[in-house]
């Protein structure tokens, strides 16, 4: 049956681990509230506190990863994302993978984060009366803010063990198996990067609530928080990327954006810092840097709460849990205390410092910024709208693709085109920059009436804007290299503005232009025609049962799946590409299907397999160590133009981001 009976267990060493270490930071605030720049022991107890706190946490996490490795089963968290069977790299990642080790995870980062800034930080200077308050607060801010996420660890402990019957437990010799949408290697690296820019916000953050509380931030504090936010930038440009890269090319989910809840709540951040980075360099006027980043830091917990809280249904999210309600309310609590800061500081949150005298470059910032934060709306907007309708009893409501592609269309025009401003504003003036605009838009009114050169009218609209911002941006380049040869801040700024133009390019023209064949009937062995293509297909190979998981439907261990591999040959104007398209059925998760993708510089190929019953009996029989070959299946190919373009441009972006991040540790001034 492969289940045995056993004692009950008590705590797990790693819950104690976490419950010690959330105990030690209390105290550790403790000995803050009550420390001065004077205090030295205090000061001194204090750092190690933290430290063995620090230790605590990574233990934790540890025992976690040695839960998975050593198949302990009796954890509902092992059980549920791992098996015996399952590779060693994988359980390796399965504690960021699932719902409650990846709270844990993100812990452990902020923790390893936070040790370090706290180890590197030289000692509290007594005539440093200033800086040494700052740091002291600093720590009691993270100090809380850990504390909070223990809570939320130990809300829905990783460590939880199975119900128990009475006075036994149940102990499982076998667990489910992981997802097979995560068997990739993108989900050893996808969420981790994604976890690192949280913990760089929350870092950021932290720093800006501490100058708030202290009265601002010195020179070192600010380079630190700039290096944290670029930092954070990367890592969260990244995520998105390798989310967009893995749906694509591994799981076949139709695409690399599908305005899905989870993916949508990503983007939220990265549009805050955007929206950061392009705000107006004058410092100490309002707080408008420290909103944003204050809008950034509540993205993060909204993007958490959904995925982790389950707040609502998507491919990406986990069940419903109370972690979500937890991150919320924590969110309104941050915002209460940001206002009250703001109150004492008695400063604008935001003031327009746009005239009829402004230059073309400080209109068109802020029409970046607020074409960005308008975008970050319309994206919160649809996926908090269903999320509030379901509190009153409506849970049909969810947002199209539609919603979001109408809604998201005009604002980012308004930002390209505020984009080409910025770069113009050194060789042209406002007037003369109004009248590029619109006959820009009138050349794309025009095409988007002649239907050319896509079928989407506001695609062609769009597309001469974009293509002219790029040219602005390579333009002032090119005008501006002979004099600032060492300006990494030129050279970051620059890539990342074309890599942006790239990406809008590729995403335009890829998603109007694609062709798809609808589903085709085929057999074995046979050679089917679409999209003015031929492709030949093999037999199949038959995979019978593969690994090994427990089945709760049937109270049994089974084999984890069996699969099917068409090999394929696809002729394309006498160019011949050969590949492969699996369908695979698991115990516990039904069927999967991996695309056949074959990319070239102009476009790409996908060829999709679906099931017919004849191949879902397969599957069947070949799980239970049968082969049986197919008699037919359904075949479906989509050509997708220039969608190259938006990997090239995600690879700059990457690149650029590097480049402005590198440049803040080079040069000792902040810029």
């Amino acid at each position: 049956m492969g289940i045995v009976i056993g004692m009950g267990i008590g705590i797990e060493m790693g819950e104690l681990f976490i419950i010690l270490a959330g105990i030690l930071l209390v105290f550790d605030v403790v000995l803050l509230s009550k420390a001065t720049a004077k205090d030295k022991k205090k000061l001194e107890y204090s750092f190690y506190t933290s430290a063995i706190a620090c230790a605590l946490v990574v233990a934790s996490y540890l025992s976690l990863t040695w839960a998975f490795v050593s198949d302990n089963f009796s954890l509902s968290e092992v059980y549920t994302y791992s098996s015996s069977s399952l590779a060693i790299w994988y359980k390796l990642g399965d504690p960021w993978i699932g719902a409650s080790g990846s709270m844990l995870f993100l812990t452990f980062l902020f923790t390893i984060l936070y040790f370090i800034y706290r180890f590197k930080e030289p000692e509290l200077e007594t005539g440093d009366e200033k800086g040494s308050m700052f740091r002291i607060t600093l720590y009691k801010t993270i100090d809380l803010f850990l504390i909070f996420f223990i809570l939320v660890v130990l809300l829905h402990s990783p460590f939880e063990h199975f119900p128990m019957s009475m006075s036994m437990q149940t102990v499982l010799t076998e667990g489910a198996g992981l997802n097979p949408l995560l068997q990739t290697f993108w989900v050893l690296i996808h969420p981790p990067i994604v976890f690192l820019g949280y913990s760089f916000v929350f870092f950021a953050f932290a720093l800006t609530l501490t100058g708030m509380i202290t009265g601002g931030l010195e020179e070192r504090e600010r380079r630190t928080l700039k290096r944290s936010l670029y930092a954070a930038w990367l890592f969260l440009a990244l995520g998105i990327a390798l989310g967009g890269w893995w749906s694509y090319e591994v799981l076949g989910w139709g695409g690399y954006w599908s305005w899905d809840p989870v993916e949508t709540a990503s983007l939220l951040p990265w549009l805050a810092l955007t929206a950061y980075f392009h705000l107006s360099p004058k410092r100490g006027e309002n707080m408008s840097k420290e909103l944003t980043l204050l809008i950034t830091f509540l993205a993060v917990i909204f993007s958490t709460a959904l995925t982790r809280g389950g707040l609502l249904e998507s491919v990406h999210a986990f069940g419903r849990s109370p972690v979500g309600p937890v991150l919320i309310l924590f969110a309104v609590c941050v915002i209460f205390y940001f206002f009250y800061l703001w109150r004492k500081a008695n400063k604008p949150l935001y003031t327009f410092d746009v005239d009829s005298s402004s230059s073309l470059s400080s209109i068109s910032l802020v029409i970046v910024y607020w074409s960005l934060i308008f975008l970050l709306i319309i994206c919160f907007l649809g996926d908090a709208t269903p999320i509030i309708s379901g509190l009153f009893g409506d849970n049909s409501m969810t947002m199209s693709p539609e919603f979001y592609n109408k809604w998201c269309f005009p604002f980012t025009l308004a930002f390209v085109a505020a984009l080409a401003g910025c770069n113009a504003s050194a060789y042209m003036g406002v007037k003369k920059y109004l009248v590029l605009i619109l006959a820009v838009l009138g050349v794309g009114a025009v095409l988007a009436w002649l239907g050319q050169p896509t079928p989407n009218p506001l695609a062609n609209l769009g597309l001469p804007l974009i293509l002219v911002a790029g040219f602005t941006i390579a333009y002032n380049f090119a005008l501006r290299l002979p004099k600032k040869k060492s300006s990494t801040r030129l050279w970051g700024k620059t890539i990342v503005h074309l890599a942006i133009i790239i990406i809008l390019i590729g995403v335009f023209v890829s998603s109007t232009t694609e062709t798809e064949s609808g589903f085709i009937l085929a057999k074995p062995n046979s050679t089917i025609r679409a999209l003015g293509m031929r492709i030949e297909l093999n037999d199949f190979t038959i995979y019978t049962g593969v690994g090994s998981v427990y089945s709760a439907q049937h109270h049994l261990t089974l084999p984890e799946y069996s699969a099917l591999k068409m090999d394929a040959s696809i002729n394309e104007a006498g160019d011949v590409h050969q590949g492969a398209m699996w369908t695979k059925y698991y115990t516990n998760h039904g069927a999967v299907s991996e695309p056949l993708i074959i990319s070239s510089l102009t476009s790409d190929i996908c060829v999709y397999m679906q099931s017919t019953k004849s191949s879902s009996d397969s599957l069947l029989y070949a799980l239970m160590g049968q082969k049986v070959q197919p008699e037919n299946f359904i075949v479906s190919v989509k050509r997708i133009p220039l969608i190259g373009l938006v990997w090239i441009g995600i690879i700059l972006m990457g690149l650029g981001m590097v480049v402005l991040l590198a440049g803040e540790f080079v040069n000792l001034r902040d810029k």
